[in-house]
């Protein structure tokens, strides 16, 4: 059973670090279809300013997978992406250690055609090894309906 609490706003819910490696951001730019060789050859990215290969901003949406909601809801189902807005703000580098740190920063409930449907808002900040922000990841989803 849904628990439908406004306590858990704010709360960090969800909290992973992860270790960027070379073959990580070569295989993100390969998924991707990136040509840019600023993202995969290490002496043109530093023609370019950068200590070695950067990979793209968006590595963070691929592998920051977690939880929809705090466990302590009881939602265990997947629910329906209702929107995703993402801020970055600093260069991912080969041996970055990012850490993820997830909370409910809204909650609510809205009625359609098919009935009432309850929405979750989830922000992700995530960090650099130094403690910079390299993005903000804002997610919404239905719950149920």
């Amino acid at each position: 059973m849904l628990r439908w609490d406004r306590s858990f706003l704010g709360h960090e819910f969800s909290r992973f670090a992860q270790h960027v490696t070379r073959d990580l951001v070569l295989a993100y730019a390969d998924i991707i279809g990136v040509t840019d060789p600023v993202h995969r050859d290490a002496q043109v990215a530093r023609a370019r300013g950068y200590w070695d290969i950067i990979a793209q901003p968006t590595l963070v949406t691929w592998c920051g997978a977690h939880p929809i909601a705090p466990p302590e809801m009881g939602f265990s189902g997947t629910g329906i992406n209702a929107g995703y807005e993402c801020s970055f703000a600093g260069v991912i580098y080969p041996g970055d250690t990012l850490l993820y740190s997830t909370c409910l920063v809204d909650m609510y409930e809205k009625t359609g055609r098919s009935g009432s449907m309850r929405f979750v808002v989830r922000q992700t900040t995530v960090s650099n090894q130094h403690g910079a922000v390299v993005a903000v990841l804002r997610n919404a989803f239905i719950l149920g309906w």
